[in-house]
């Protein structure tokens, strides 16, 4: 099996309730995909701190506030990947810091829309998926 350093997803919410999302190439695959920021944890490095610091270098906003919504373990047959997903919320913009060869293009939309694009298949990144299934659970349970 693989061992993987582990790795963090950030569900990140602008004031006007829309999400972060991105477009980004994935080469195994040979084409783009829509996803949730995300990265891996450096070595010693700090769960929550390493979803800051993707925040940040893949969308260019920081956030205020923080929670941890859930861990996945997106492959338990061959892999010890661990993923933390986090939501963020109160974000301002400070410029993104994309790491080099990186090419994301940061796109903002409704939980809804996000959810039709999943309903019909345009979302298939396993922890995007997740998240969007958490995120429209709390967001319907707290009204």
């Amino acid at each position: 099996y693989i061992v993987h350093p582990g790795a963090v997803m950030v569900i990140a919410r602008l004031p006007d309730g829309k999400l972060l999302l991105e477009r980004q190439f994935r080469y195994p695959l040979d084409r783009v995909f829509i996803e949730f920021p995300a990265g891996k944890v450096d070595a010693g490095e700090d769960r929550l701190a390493a979803a800051k610091r993707e925040l940040t270098e893949e969308t260019g906003y920081v956030a205020a506030r923080w929670s941890h919504l859930a861990t996945m373990h997106p492959v338990i047959s061959y892999s010890t990947e661990q993923i933390d997903i986090y939501l963020a919320d109160e974000l301002t913009h400070v410029g993104d810091d994309l790491d080099h060869g990186e090419f994301i293009e940061t796109i903002s939309v409704s939980l809804d829309e996000a959810l039709g694009w999943l309903d019909r298949g345009e979302i298939t990144d396993a922890k995007t998926m997740i998240g969007l299934l958490l995120l429209s659970r709390r967001v319907r349970d707290t009204g």
